[in-house]
């Protein structure tokens, strides 16, 4: 892994009389103000834009194609009493995307109810899953889904049942053939930010409907705002344009007025402070376990239920638990199987074997992380998931769309992909192979990180934790900025966990957390310097994290 300079210091960077006008203007840090003006933020109306959002910079939802179509057939189900079935998804996204339509509709007094489906029966709304649709719901609207639901669609069309599809994935082929499309995504697309989550999507129409309504959006959206913003940011969406306003204004609603189910479960967590690394990594991954391992449907029940015992919160937490658990066992055996032969000679780890496919992207994403290279994991079931290398520009569905007629499905991003392959040992071990010529024609692996600064952990400036809490959210597209740390004398560290796995290390009073960093405690115990890449973790607790570490002979 290699570091470098995001850009040129600020010292002698050729802006650095703006840079440093502009945050003496916002009474930010200059190497903060580095950091924005590196995504793009080259001037004060659009750091004031950037910094301070406010619900007025939302775009109008009527510009998304299809939603006047979409919100005046809403509005006759609703005076006609007809019955409505939300279609969502078994990822936090489609489970907030589902509560926040959920949640509208019933202010509405609409006849509703909504149905995810269990990871085992697959993705989007399916054939099978339209015949089961009770005969007398004459409204089907889907979120987080229904792009490429089109055997579903002429089902619905047969049963005589109206569907609105709301979606953000990539529309791979024609249009489906429904009442209304809404998704930024359509080749025809006229909505002014494209990047919007499931839930963010299901904002817009929710928003749409207030509009038509002539009810004062401005009163209602914090209803509805930190499901969005739980959605967008567990979904990995760009954390900028719309989405950052959505993020921004959800995590001072939950910092200050959280809604009762998410106060309850941040005091069960004994969570004080709520930003972008607390969805992604506590919040988010205790809903999706229902998605991965459980029942999606209980997920929403909780969400949008005012009343939810802290009983129903402790079954899904322990359910994270035992996801934790079994994702911990399964990559274990896997990963002594890969060293073994050595398949992390491979242009991409390609294994299959007993996993449960609710967590095969999870433990393709642990293999990649691990052996920083590509990986595609595939059950018994014949369910595969595939991660690329971070910081690099290798495409994991473009290597896929190449061995595309080995698969019965398949879809994704640069990032990440899954498919559906036919569960025979000659089939994928054929599949694996052609994978291999596949990815020789990506970029090489040379994965690297970027720094904004040199500050030695030591010297590192503590009132910078409260710049970086007006920077928040941070996330894809938004990074929260790394500081390199020149070589540095270690003489105080320790590991921790349950088999002793992280680090931590501390230097003039400054603790930094290595996570899964625990067996380099022997070296640091016979070489004394150390340099690493870290960013400032918790303002709370005023602690860091290390990204990376390097031994210095």
């Amino acid at each position: 892994m290699d570091w470098v300079p995001f850009d040129t210091p600020l010292e002698k960077h050729p802006n650095k009389a703006l840079i440093t006008y502009m945050a003496r203007q916002f009474d930010i840090e200059p190497v903060l103000m580095h950091h924005l003006f590196i995504h793009g933020i080259d001037n004060c109306e659009k750091a004031s834009r950037f910094l301070f959002p406010t619900i007025d910079d939302f775009h109008d939802p009527f510009l998304m194609n299809d939603m006047k179509k979409a919100i005046i057939r809403i509005i006759k189900s609703l005076i006609q009493k007809e019955k409505i079935l939300i279609y969502g998804d078994y990822d936090v996204d489609g489970m907030t995307a589902t509560a926040i339509l959920y949640k509208a509709l019933k202010k509405f007094k609409a006849d509703v109810q909504y149905r995810l489906p269990l990871r085992s029966e697959g993705y989007g709304l399916s054939p099978k899953a339209m015949e089961k649709v009770p005969e007398d719901v004459s409204l089907i609207i889907t979120v987080d889904n229904g792009s490429s639901a089109h055997p579903a669609m002429e089902v619905a069309k047969r049963k005589g049942m109206d569907v609105i599809v709301t979606d953000h994935h990539e529309v791979l082929g024609p249009h489906p053939d429904c009442h209304a499309f809404i998704n930024p995504k359509r080749h025809d697309n006229t909505y002014p930010f494209p990047h919007l989550s499931g839930a963010g999507v299901a904002l817009k129409v929710v928003q749409a409907l207030f509009m038509a309504g002539k009810i004062a959006w401005d009163k209602h959206v914090y209803e509805f705002i930190e499901f969005a913003t739980l959605g967008t940011i567990a979904d990995l969406m760009p954390l900028k344009g719309e989405n950052r306003i959505i993020c921004k204004l959800g995590l001072q609603k939950m910092n200050y007025t959280p809604t009762p189910v998410l106060k309850k479960l941040f005091e069960m967590l004994r969570i004080k402070y709520v930003d972008s690394s607390t969805i992604s990594f506590q919040i988010g991954p205790i809903f999706n376990s229902s998605g991965r391992i459980g029942d999606p449907n209980e997920a929403v029940d909780i969400l949008v239920n005012p009343l939810c015992a802290k009983a129903d919160l402790y079954s899904l937490i322990t359910l994270n638990k035992k996801r934790q658990q079994m994702t911990k066992e399964q990559f274990q055996r896997i990963e002594e199987q890969i060293i073994q032969n050595q398949w992390y000679k491979q242009n991409v780890i390609v294994v299959c074997d007993d996993f449960h496919s609710g967590i095969i992207g999870l433990i393709a994403a642990k293999i990649a992380n691990k052996f920083k290279k590509p990986a595609i994991v595939i059950s018994l079931t014949g369910a595969g998931s595939a991660r690329s290398v971070n910081a690099t520009d290798f495409s994991i569905i473009n290597v896929i769309k190449k061995c595309s007629h080995f698969l019965t499905k398949y879809g994704g991003h640069r990032a990440a992909a899954g498919f559906s392959i036919k569960p025979d040992f000659d089939h994928i071990h054929a599949f694996k192979e052609a994978i291999q010529l596949a990815a020789l024609d990506e970029p090489p692996l040379n994965p690297k990180l970027k720094y904004i600064s040199t500050i030695p952990l030591h010297q590192f400036p503590m009132h910078l934790f409260a710049d970086l809490r007006v920077l928040e959210p941070f996330g894809m597209s938004f990074p929260k900025p790394l500081f390199y740390c020149s070589p540095l004398a270690i003489k105080q560290f320790q590991v921790f966990g349950k088999n002793k796995e992280h680090l931590k290390l501390t230097t003039n009073d400054k603790e930094a957390i290595a996570f899964f960093k625990g067996a380099m405690a022997n070296k640091l115990q016979q070489q004394s310097l150390a340099e690493f890449l870290y960013t400032p973790n918790c303002p709370m607790k005023k602690d860091f994290l290390i990204h990376d570490l390097r031994f210095i002979q």
